[in-house]
């Protein structure tokens, strides 16, 4: 091939790839965008991106992290005990950058009082393996590129790939709780009875966070503050996923940014938890008895703490009144679909 051959199928190459690139952007911006796919579909961001249909400034507290959090925080409980509007920003697996670049979203439509951070993202993962030498720059990107944190940024630069499936759920009517009546919440009403074994034995050591999952926290606690809000940390019950040297780290953590941590794994009494009846699997997720139990413990917390207008009586905010009578009403649904299986099993 001839040198001014070569260059013009480079230009072609690169010509295809800025198309592609732009084709990719617009569609992110136009159909594939967080609002359509997040909501109007069934998909693991419904529970996400559910704040879109929350009125702008209307959500007083945010609670952010993984799928312990948004199994173990009903908001609408937290409305009917204390008046007070929440959102819960989850994911499975979510990672802080992903929290980080969530908390970004909300931020254009909402100006929350506070943020409840669950810091079980943080333990995701092991921590690293020492990285390979990079030799160049190119060694740096690629090594980088492997990692869930370059997925974050592509997907929130680019949500075709976050929702490029979506269309899946139209054909897929399996039903989940993850409208937007339950702000967040995934509801599961069913019970496994677990075994339960000693899981946060007293000790003074702690167990290590990855470098990068504490700077991209830094960056979260950062942005929360630059947008006026009070913040503090949490550990949602969990048989799994939590010891005590993990306990100390998030404690360490909080001190650091002068912060509250509230691990309820050391409270499970105090909340009245039946820690063999109060999961919807092998002791990583609370059930629904066991997230009210959860959200009335951290209402006390909350109220105490932070002293949130209770809107019970503000007109305004009557639609969270009709939110609940909603929920109620699909969590009659599902528990019969569920019910329904059980039976043709």
């Amino acid at each position: 091939m001839t040198k001014n051959k070569k260059i013009i199928t480079l230009i072609k190459i690169l010509s295809f790839a800025l198309v592609a690139a732009v084709l990719m952007q617009v569609l992110s911006v136009t159909v594939f965008t967080k609002k359509n796919g997040g909501t109007a579909y069934r998909n693991h961001f419904n529970k996400t991106y559910s704040y879109f249909y929350e009125p702008d400034n209307s959500v007083q507290l945010l609670g952010i992290g993984n799928s312990d959090l948004y199994s173990g925080f009903v908001p609408t409980r937290l409305w009917e005990k204390y008046g007070i509007t929440s959102q819960v920003m989850g994911s499975p697996h979510q990672t802080p950058l992903q929290s980080y670049y969530y908390l970004k979203d909300i931020f254009k439509k909402q100006s929350p009082e506070v943020v409840m951070i669950e810091l079980d993202m943080l333990y995701d993962s092991t921590v690293d393996e020492p990285p390979e030498p990079e030799n160049t720059k190119l060694d740096s990107f690629f090594n980088y590129a492997n990692t869930d944190d370059f997925q974050a940024v592509i997907f929130d630069k680019l949500s075709i790939f976050t929702f490029h499936d979506m269309w899946k759920s139209i054909v897929n009517r399996d039903f989940d709780m993850r409208t937007p009546n339950s702000h967040g919440y995934k509801y599961f009403s069913a019970h496994k009875n677990v075994k339960v074994e000693q899981y946060m034995f007293e000790t003074d050591e702690k167990e290590p966070v990855q470098k990068n999952k504490l700077h991209q926290l830094d960056m979260m606690v950062k942005l929360c503050r630059e947008h006026g809000c009070k913040i503090f940390f949490t550990e949602m019950p969990t048989l799994t996923s939590w010891n005590f040297k993990r306990h100390n780290a998030a404690l360490e953590i909080a001190e650091k940014y002068g912060a509250d941590f509230v691990d309820l794994n050391l409270f499970t009494e105090d909340i009245g938890l039946n820690m063999k009846k109060s999961f919807r699997d092998d002791g990583n997720h609370l059930n629904y008895k066991g997230a009210c139990k959860v959200t009335d413990y951290m209402g006390k917390y909350i109220n105490k703490n932070f002293n949130l207008e209770d809107r019970r009586s503000n007109p305004d905010y009557d639609y969270w009144n009709e939110s609940v009578k909603k929920f109620r009403k699909e969590m009659k649904k599902e528990d019969k679909r569920r019910a329904d299986e059980q039976a043709e099993e």
